[in-house]
């Protein structure tokens, strides 16, 4: 997927709708962006969504071993849990365009450190 324009961010709030509860925003896009209002959104497992970029967003990136991440994310109303993502099940979904947008770094996410109790 090529880049994407960044995004407004609107406000932030918590998703309550699921537990642990989820900080989300509410965003922005720019829909005249060509190709921006009917994208096809990759997401990991072969999950794919059409339209517009979602205008709720949360996500959470979990190390749980040396390749493995517990990932959750809002998307509109929309709430995914992947237990089990590997680093490039990660990298090559629609969700690195969209984090780039927002102008989060997805490799700091990726590079945190395992938790101990996972680790040993």
């Amino acid at each position: 997927m090529p880049s994407l324009p960044r995004v407004e961010i609107l406000r932030c709030f918590f998703d309550e709708s699921v537990e642990p509860h989820l900080s989300a925003m509410l965003l922005r896009w720019d829909i005249d962006s060509p190709g921006l209002a009917e994208s096809v959104w990759r997401l990991p497992e072969n999950v794919t969504l059409q339209g517009a970029p979602p205008s709720r967003f949360g996500i959470t990136i979990e190390r749980q071993g040396k390749n493995s991440f517990r990932v959750r994310v809002l998307w509109n109303q929309l709430s995914l849990i992947w237990d089990r993502l590997s680093r490039n099940q990660i990298i090559n979904s629609s969700l690195a365009p969209i984090l780039t947008a927002l102008g989060t770094d997805l490799w700091y996410l990726l590079e945190q450190p395992v938790p101990e109790a996972l680790a040993a």
